[in-house]
């Protein structure tokens, strides 16, 4: 035999080179931010999610699981004028079945309105919804979502207002979707985002990083799936297993200054969490963190004992602390590089880890309904909850991501507003998080003022940071120093004002006189019949659809007096009644009962295991043919078994109060 007959026939190994499957390059997915800011205990950055073919709407990014929305019909159930929850974009699900892009999926279950630790949230139980959304340049179908029709914040005094946005669902550990049971046949899947976009290859792995910025000092957000900016991770990380809403261990709370003069007598004072508590040992106590939830809920004798070295005063109704803003202290405080510190017992169970949030950030707004006229707030959160829990107002300054895949998540510091230009980098499928080598007290200058001993020893004020800093109108305040008026003209300066002054008084003479005896020499105006007069619309009832801030979306206009609620002027409503829920909720029909109900991404359904939710275990894309129902994790979401406490109640009436 030849040499030469060893060779493999040309079109035999073209076709062997054609047939290697390659896989597609992933990037990770950046979240776009809003340009507004929301809440009116914040505000807070929030990111926009598109939903259906053009509902764009702002969500607070950090649920596990699935999507909670509020929906256009949220407003009709409470009487809050305006409705705040307008503001961010309400979801329209009758919409999305009109552009058959949503549906219920024949989803029954329902989960509890309560979807944020370390606050109560009480209301009707949600509406289990699928649709497709757009974020960041992707599409991700059949998205898990909960709607949320009647669902409010209980606070200390049994009162309860309204929501104003929902909150994004991130993922779930060693989850691609959720499969639902029903009574009809097969298990429903629906997808959970970064579990999709890493089944279709989009990005490389099962994963998201985030640090949700602020809104004063601004400093913009970072969400990724598939990936994390290093520049928004400073110092040790922290390491954990399964739900990143999982308890951790917070061992203590110590206040310190990180320069210049100290604003109270002392450079730093730990032991706050534990103080005025025997229950709480050396071990600290379990908490959440949760980016859905606004606040740091903690133990009354905590919040009671940090409130001691701040110019703070209590509200009881709110359960939370309002800022002294007349005291010198209190601009010392929020001005100076001064912060609270959590201490967290590191890896090793020996070792502990630190991450500061500077007082800056927890000189926070609350505005309606909380209250009538916005107030500068500690964030210090002392009412019903299920959880000690770290909120919003944590993760201002820190960084939390996860690789589902490999049921970890991280915690990190996060740097202050002088943040360098991104670094992201992409996380594949069991990597971990690394830390930029960036100093964090670096990053924090020049948007905190060091204190000279002469101004602590005077008690003298310092020019105060703005209590919160939006383009959001309905949430915008200015600080103290702002509004002051300016003193001491000069003589020439005064002159010049009185000449302006007659001046104008003679003009305005003038102008009165021209129109008395225009009006004698004009003729009688003819009578006319007075048109309808647009009035605004009665209380409690909203357009029905779109975020008026969002590209794309008009502006909805009021409703005409006697008009059905909801029946707008511009919109057009449904010509005819459907003889089915959803004529064609997906773009061909099934003409079988139990077919499979979504085209894409899987190839079949699950059988029915139970009533209750599950989860798919594993990292890889779904297939139904290595799975049956025994191997189907009967997992659901950690809130979703939740007894919730009994309703607060009213101290007058002995129930709950209307919602606000």
């Amino acid at each position: 035999m030849s040499f030469s007959s060893l060779f493999l026939p040309r079109s035999l190994l073209s076709y062997l080179v054609i047939s290697i499957p390659v896989r597609a390059a992933t990037k990770p997915i950046a979240a776009t931010w809003s340009d507004s800011t929301f809440g009116p205990d914040g505000p807070w950055p929030a990111v926009e999610v598109t939903f259906g073919n053009e509902q764009t709407i702002s969500l607070f990014p950090g649920r596990e699981f699935q999507t909670f929305l509020l929906t256009s019909d949220y407003c009709n159930h409470n009487s809050s004028i305006p409705c705040y929850a307008n503001q961010a974009g309400l979801y329209n699900n009758a919409q999305s079945q009109v552009e058959t892009t949503g549906s219920t999926g024949q989803i029954q279950y329902q989960a509890s309105p309560n979807y944020m630790y370390g606050v109560d949230v009480q209301g009707e139980k949600t509406t289990s919804w699928v649709d497709t959304v757009g974020f960041g340049g992707a599409t991700i179908r059949n998205v898990s979502l909960s709607l949320l029709d009647e669902s409010y914040m209980v606070y200390p005094d049994g009162t309860w207002y309204p929501l104003s946005v929902g909150c994004l669902g991130i993922g779930a550990p060693n989850t691609i979707n959720q499969s639902f049971s029903n009574s009809y046949g097969p298990a429903i899947n629906a997808s959970l985002i970064p579990g999709y976009l890493f089944a279709h290859e989009t990005i490389a792995s099962n994963s998201f990083g985030m640090h949700i910025g602020s809104a004063n000092p601004k400093m913009p957000g970072s969400f990724y799936f598939g990936g994390y900016d290093q520049n928004r991770i400073v110092g040790e990380v922290l390491t954990f297993e399964d739900d990143y809403t999982k308890a951790i261990t917070l061992k203590d709370i110590s206040i310190k200054v990180m320069d210049g003069s100290s604003p109270w007598t002392f450079e730093s004072l730990g032991g706050l969490l534990a103080s005025g508590n025997s229950t709480i040992n050396s071990g600290g106590v379990q908490v959440s963190v949760d980016g859905c939830s606004p606040y740091l809920t903690l133990p009354k004798s905590t919040c009671d004992a940090i409130a001691k070295e701040l110019p703070v005063t209590y509200n009881e109704n709110l359960g939370l602390y309002f800022w002294n803003i007349d005291d010198a202290k209190y601009s010392q405080i929020v001005s100076s590089p001064s912060v609270l510190e959590f201490i967290f017992i590191g890896d090793s169970n020996t070792q502990n880890v630190s991450i500061s949030v500077p007082f800056r950030h927890l000189n926070l707004t609350l505005t309606a309904p909380l209250v009538d006229n916005p107030t500068p707030y500690f964030p210090c959160y002392t009412g019903p909850s299920n959880q000690f829990t770290l909120g919003r107002a944590f993760l201002q300054d820190a960084f939390v991501g996860a690789n589902w895949g490999s049921k970890s998540w991280w915690l990190a510091q996060a740097p202050g507003p002088n943040i360098p230009s991104p670094s992201v980098v992409e996380l594949a499928d069991g990597d971990s998080v690394k830390a930029s080598s960036n100093d964090w007290k670096e990053s924090w200058s020049g948007s905190w003022t060091a204190l000279t001993a002469a101004e602590v020893s005077s008690s003298a004020s310092v020019s105060s940071p703005i209590a919160s800093s939006t383009s959001n109108p309905a949430n915008t305040t200015t600080s103290d120093s702002a509004s002051e008026p300016a003193t001491g003209l000069s003589t020439v300066a005064q002159a010049g004002i009185g000449a302006g002054v007659g001046i104008a008084g003679l003009a305005v003479i003038g102008a009165v006189a021209f129109f008395f005896l225009r009006r004698r020499k004009a003729p009688p105006p003819d009578e006319t019949t007075p048109g309808p007069t647009q009035q605004a619309p009665d209380q409690g009832f909203y357009a029905p659809v779109k975020n008026t801030s969002s590209p794309g979306m008009t502006e909805a206009s009021t409703a005409i007096s006697g008009q059905q609620p909801n029946m707008m002027y511009n919109y057009q409503p449904y010509p005819q009644q459907y003889a089915q829920p959803y004529p064609q909720p997906f773009p061909q029909q099934y003409p079988q009962p139990f077919l499979q109900p979504y085209g894409q991404p899987y190839g079949t359904e699950l059988p029915a295991v139970g009533n209750s939710p599950t989860e798919l275990p594993g990292s890889a894309t779904y297939n139904a043919h290595f799975l049956d129902g025994t191997q189907i994790h009967g997992r659901a979401s950690p809130q979703q078994n939740y007894v919730l406490p009994p309703p607060a109640r009213s101290p007058v009436h002995g129930q709950h109060r209307q919602p606000i």
